[in-house]
Formats: C-alpha cells, sequence, structure tokens
C-alpha cells in the first residue's frame, strides 16, 4: 500500500507543480481609465460631428495558461459620449452605458526587474445599461438635455479589441499597468441607424 502512496505521489508531483505556476499567474486587479468615442456616419442621416470623453471603471483579470500567455478579461461600467447631427433635425450629444465583459489573448515579454510588455486582442462584449442624450433642436434652439433614448439603442455592443503597452512592478505584491486599446466595434448602436461607436482607451489600472 505504501508503494502504491510512492508511486502515485511520485505521478502526481508535477501537476500540484503546474497548478502552483498557473495560480501565480493569476492576477486581479482595478481599473479606472479614460476613453475618447465617436459615432460613425450612416450616409447623410446621421453624421459624426466630434468626439467625446467617457471613462470606464471596474475589475480586471489575467488568467495565465502557458509561459507568457494569459487570457484577460474584466467587469466594467463603461460610458461612451460622442456627437453627431441628425439631418435637418437636431445636434446630439448621446451618452451611453455599457457593463462590457471583454475576452482576449494577452501575450506578455518575459519579466524584468521593471516590469514587462504585452500585446491583446480579442473580443469586446458590452450590454447597454443606460442610453441618454441632450438634443439641440435646428431652427427653434430648443434644447434637451438628458432625454431617455433606450428604445432607439441597440442592447448589446460587439466590439474588435486590439492594443499593447506595460506593466510596471511597483511592489512585493503590486503592478500598475498602462496601456493603449482601440475597440472597433462592429454591431450597430442605434436601431434606426447604421451607425457604430468605435473607442480608444487609456488603460490604467493596479493588480494585487
Amino acid at each position: 500500500m505504501r508503494h502504491l502512496l510512492v508511486i502515485a505521489s511520485i505521478f502526481l508531483i508535477p501537476f500540484f507543480g503546474q497548478s502552483q505556476e498557473i495560480e501565480k499567474n493569476f492576477k486581479l486587479g482595478f481599473t479606472l481609465s479614460p476613453n475618447l468615442s465617436w459615432s460613425t456616419d450612416d450616409g447623410n442621416r446621421l453624421v459624426s460631428d466630434g468626439s467625446r470623453a467617457g471613462f470606464s471603471y471596474g475589475v480586471i483579470a489575467d488568467i495565465g495558461f502557458a509561459k507568457n500567455y494569459y487570457f484577460s478579461t474584466a467587469f466594467t461600467v463603461t460610458s461612451l459620449q460622442s456627437k453627431a447631427v441628425r439631418t435637418n433635425i437636431s445636434t446630439d450629444e448621446y451618452k451611453l452605458q455599457y457593463i462590457e465583459i471583454p475576452f482576449t489573448l494577452k501575450l506578455k515579454s518575459n519579466p524584468s526587474d521593471q516590469g514587462r510588455f504585452y500585446g491583446q486582442f480579442g473580443l469586446g462584449t458590452g450590454i447597454n445599461i443606460s442610453a441618454k442624450k441632450d438634443a439641440v433642436t435646428f431652427g427653434t434652439n430648443e434644447t434637451l438635455e438628458d432625454v431617455s433614448i433606450s428604445s432607439e439603442v441597440n442592447s448589446v455592443r460587439l466590439g474588435l479589441i486590439m492594443g499593447g503597452g506595460a506593466e510596471w512592478n511597483v511592489g512585493r505584491n503590486l503592478t500598475a499597468l498602462t496601456g493603449v486599446t482601440f475597440n472597433n466595434g462592429f454591431t450597430k448602436t442605434f436601431k434606426d441607424f447604421d451607425s457604430r461607436n468605435p473607442f480608444v482607451t487609456l488603460n490604467l489600472a493596479l493588480f494585487f
């Protein structure tokens, strides 16, 4: 019986070692990141009138599955703002808010004393939780603020994520992340317009 236990232990040691290595590669952190978003044109019916600043906040996680290869995800509340002109009707400033859960692959360089670099690519998924706009009507200059447009906005947003950055060692168990990602939305933002809302994010986070 003891011989069987010894043999079983010998076979299980590599698996325990691998599990401990993967556990060390699991990193959880918090993010508060500014972004810049805009609406794309829908022919002459909806014309982009510039970008607006927003932000996202929440938790992020990197899960290692091989050396320098990570599955990276997050749970964030993301605010996207943009300005567009509805031809002959009004100038609108859209204020949209999503719960974002990205599914990305993150490739990291070998670590150094200062930190490491990374590249990121994957899919962004979002569920709309708030949709409002400020509108200035042509002719009368009537101004409306925080008008709910939830019925006009699609509930699901999907986008292609690509970017990169660096992780900096700032303490024994503390890592600061800085980077830039481009989220290229490929689903329609509005039900009646063939317009999308891509955005660029300056990623700022702390891993513990």
